[in-house]
């Protein structure tokens, strides 16, 4: 009986260190569960998140590139009326955008000014540098200009330092002087033009400074404009 309760002791005694062992290994398992719950349930909250910031990565992007438009359309149809109001209704300025993505997955937004006239009966589409003359270049900078500053709100004072030196002087220069007395009458803008045309803008000038150098020292003076005295030395 001795040893026969010996080994039940030692049988007991293994069982209890069994069970303690399992309660302890349902601890770790509970435990191990838990984690991979969380877990899961991080996945998921992170996979939401990141879907969410995806779509509004699409929408931020959507509406940047609806915005973007709209501001060419408003600057293209200011220019263009600048254009066919000097130049004639066939005449037009056009937008040429392009949207490339480089290598490093970054997008390269793009953007080609273009001149529409009529040529031989026909549209002819043409870059500005290098490919129209001095006098069209400045009429179209100037007309950008303009409504990059009523894009940007801008209601301050405007200075030209020479502004249209390259136009003819003929019927089209005319146009500009006529052009900037409705951009400063409808904006209510001060315009601060630095000319030799004084034959030119002159007449639609509200007032006129003379500029002159006696013995190296320029002195200032204000004029008015006399129709017939256009070219004397001032």
């Amino acid at each position: 009986m001795t040893v026969l309760s010996e080994r039940l002791e030692t049988f007991t005694e293994e069982v209890k260190k069994q069970k303690e062992s399992l309660i302890k290994l349902k601890g770790v398992k509970e435990q191990l569960e838990k984690q991979i719950k969380d877990e899961e349930d991080s996945l998921v909250n992170l996979q939401d998140e990141q879907k969410l910031n995806s779509q509004a990565s699409l929408f931020m992007l959507s509406e940047i590139v609806e915005r973007r438009q709209n501001q060419l359309d408003v600057i293209q149809s200011i220019a263009t009326s600048a254009l066919q109001q000097i130049y004639g209704d066939e005449y037009s300025l056009k937008f040429d955008t392009f949207e490339e993505q480089r290598k490093d997955g970054v997008n390269n937004f793009r953007i080609e000014i273009k001149i529409v006239s009529p040529h031989n009966g026909e549209n002819m589409e043409t870059g500005l540098l290098n490919e129209r003359g001095g006098g069209l270049i400045e009429v179209v900078s100037f007309a950008l200009r303009i409504a990059a500053l009523k894009w940007l709100k801008y209601n301050g004072p405007i200075l030209l330092d020479e502004a249209w030196k390259s136009m003819s002087n003929d019927y089209k220069i005319d146009q500009v002087v006529q052009f900037l007395k409705e951009v400063t009458d409808s904006t209510g803008r001060q315009v601060i033009l630095v000319t030799h045309m004084f034959d030119k803008f002159g007449p639609e000038a509200d007032n006129i400074v003379c500029i002159t150098k006696n013995d190296g020292v320029a002195e200032a003076g204000i004029i008015t404009y006399q129709e017939g005295k256009e070219n004397e030395e001032w």
